[in-house]
């Protein structure tokens, strides 16, 4: 039997794509005779330190509190839980590598577990993200940051496995200088049970629940409303288009609530300086959002820097045209033309007229949706994902 350990900055009940990745996947792989503990950390002090979640043991260190200080200070409360745990799991996968990246690396290779990197996000290897969208992002900064990221993938080269959810990842592994055989190209999975398309009465019932007139054409976005997500630029095109279009109203189903980046507030103001409070709704945090996705038209996913997007896999499993950015993992599962349409990152302009498209085009909507429904279920299918996710956990405990 081959046990794991999850090591990542964040987990229930923060809610976000890889935070319900992971506990999706530590249930489906225990159910396949893996069992897990995830080790993260106790954000809110009124979080229990440890309970069982899923079939997952979950276990949180300190230190408590909102501020970003606190995903570096968990660092070594991190490598005592990892010693006390020596005896509870065999290999250790670690989710997110920018904080807990050489920390986890040196802590199996002392332990002789075996170690499995998984970047959350694109840039994590190339040093891009530590500067991508803060005012350090100017050439001087970069050279000095990107030196250091080269220094420290020396290191990290020496990981049993690296999981790249999308190819720009993969690509950017390799040209970190990791072994081509280490790389794995291993996309996260949704359930394309739960996440379908909904029946002409369905989708009545759905938005009758959930007060969406019938009549509303409805484009929504799933997720954490946060700087580099793309949602200022997200609401600045849909005030033009909806000038144009009366029917369409704007979704957006999340929040930023205790998040550092949030920009849940600045968005809400500039809904209503551009006169949109009756367009635009927000929804606050929502636990299952298949019901949402079900009730809505389109799909609109404008985030600037993205490793893939669990949220446009499973409005894809819905079987809902996108509109997505041209980035990371998003071109992935958006082809465009024909299950939705690319536009560049942080082009309003851009994003106007993709918008403008799908709204005007009924006919046009339901043929990419058919179209993104069938690659939900030909590339992102959970059972695949959890299987192939199995083969290599087990291949490396052998």
């Amino acid at each position: 039997m081959t046990r794991l350990l999850f090591l990542t900055e964040s987990f229930h009940p923060v809610l976000g794509g890889g935070e319900g990745h992971i506990r999706v996947l530590a249930r489906r792989l225990a159910e396949a005779g893996l069992p897990s503990i995830v080790l993260t950390r106790g954000i809110d002090p009124a979080w229990p330190r440890e309970e069982t979640l899923d079939g997952a043991r979950v276990v949180r260190v300190g230190p408590a509190g909102r501020g970003r200080g606190g995903k570096y200070a968990m660092v070594g409360p991190v490598l005592r839980a990892l010693f006390h745990e020596r005896d509870a799991f065999d290999l250790l996968v670690v989710r997110g590598t920018r904080v807990l990246g050489l920390p986890g690396l040196a802590a199996a290779r002392v332990l002789g577990k075996p170690v499995v990197m998984q970047p959350e996000v694109n840039g994590e290897l190339s040093g891009e993200v530590y500067t991508w969208g803060t005012r350090y992002h100017v050439p001087a900064v970069r050279r000095a940051v990107t030196a250091g990221v080269r220094l420290r993938n020396l290191f990290f080269r020496d990981a049993d496995a690296f999981v790249a959810m999308s190819r720009a990842m993969a690509r950017e592994f390799l040209s970190a200088g990791v072994a081509p055989e280490r790389v794995v190209h291993l996309p996260h999975g949704v359930d394309t049970d739960r996440f379908r398309p909904a029946s002409r009465s369905e989708r009545a019932d759905v938005r009758a629940r959930l007060g969406i007139p019938e009549t509303n054409l409805v484009a929504t976005f799933t997720g954490r409303l946060l700087r580099g997500k793309g949602l200022v630029p997200l609401i600045e095109a849909f005030a033009v288009v909806a000038k144009e279009e009366p029917r369409l109203r704007l979704r957006i189903v999340g929040s930023g609530e205790g998040q550092t980046l949030s920009v849940e507030p600045e968005l809400k103001e500039l809904v209503g300086r551009l006169g949109l409070p009756d367009r635009v709704c927000f929804t606050g945090r929502v636990d299952d959002v298949a019901d949402h996705l079900r009730a809505s038209d389109l799909f609109v996913f404008p985030s600037e820097f993205e490793g893939l997007g669990i949220s446009l896999v499973e409005a894809a499993a819905c079987g809902l045209p996108a509109v997505g950015a041209r980035t990371g993992g998003i071109v992935d599962v958006i082809e465009d033309g024909a299950s939705g349409l690319l536009f560049e990152p942080g082009n309003a302009t851009g994003l106007a007229s993709a918008l403008r498209s799908l709204a005007g085009d009924p006919a046009r909507r339901e043929a990419m949706g058919g179209r993104a429904r069938q690659i939900a279920l030909d590339r992102f299918d959970l059972v695949d994902s959890v299987s192939r996710y199995a083969a290599l956990f087990r291949e490396l405990h052998a």
